[in-house]
């Protein structure tokens, strides 16, 4: 019983192994062959977010940029002097011009647009809205 047990043991400890270096292999087959893969994606997505133009008056509260090894998110509130239909209507517009797609959301409150790997949120409420850029390519989430 005690060596059934025990070569349960190892095969656990080898799949819990194998499950955590999937991530860090894949991360490598694409790091390896373009070292500069992950910065490039993160400049692309800054000058993609700071290719949209906000509402005319808008006032910046705060802003935040997150970055991970692969990954980069910004997050921005701004004051704006629009109705909640009216920052809709802006950003339905101006993200258009600029090649991004809407995408219908099960949350009445957020707007999803996408462009390529790019998923760009906004909230909007009366006098604030929420902006969000996030890459959504299928690669390791570190």
């Amino acid at each position: 019983m005690g060596k059934i047990f025990r070569k349960i043991q190892i095969l656990f400890a080898i799949l819990v192994v194998i499950g955590f270096s999937i991530p860090i292999l894949q991360f490598l087959s694409e790091y390896i062959p373009n070292p500069s893969i992950y910065h490039d994606r993160k400049e692309n997505m800054k000058a993609e977010y700071e290719n949209i133009e906000l509402p005319k008056g808008a006032k910046e509260i705060e802003k935040k940029t997150y970055n991970k090894i692969t990954r980069i998110w910004i997050i921005a509130d701004y004051e704006v002097n629009m109705k909640k239909e009216e920052i809709e209507k802006y950003y339905q517009e101006e993200l258009s011009k600029k090649g991004w797609e809407y995408e219908k959301t099960i949350n009445k409150d957020e707007m999803n647009f996408t462009k390529n790997d790019l998923l760009f949120v906004v909230i909007a409420k009366d006098y604030k809205v929420c902006t969000e850029i996030h890459y959504r390519g299928g690669e390791p989430s570190f």
